[in-house]
């Protein structure tokens, strides 16, 4: 197995284990906020997310094209995966944690 492969491998062991109990606690809040049964919700920010879009996009574009320069560029796709899923399941331990009983 060759140092790259091991780097990803164990990259996606742990981004795996980010997101698994990222996603797990943002079922628990769902679940919380639920049973609180209040109806009012927060207003959610439709703005902001613009620079993120562009970064992805052209993150992807360069890691694409630069496969036809030198074929290093295949590990960049595994390594955006990793990092996406990583985020996202940190994007879960930033929300605030809803307690199971109305406070």
């Amino acid at each position: 197995m060759s140092a790259i492969t091991l780097i990803i491998t164990i990259g996606s062991v742990l981004a795996t284990a980010v997101f698994a109990a990222g996603y797990w606690r943002g079922v628990q809040n769902a679940i919380n906020d639920f049973r609180q049964g209040e109806t009012e919700e927060a207003p959610v920010p439709q703005d902001g997310h613009w620079g993120g879009i562009a970064l992805a996009f052209a993150l992807s574009i360069v890691s694409i094209a630069g496969i036809g320069y030198t074929p290093y560029f295949v590990y960049a796709g595994p390594f955006l995966v990793l990092v996406t899923t990583f985020g996202v399941g940190l994007a879960f331990f930033i929300e605030k944690k809803v307690p199971a009983t109305k406070p």
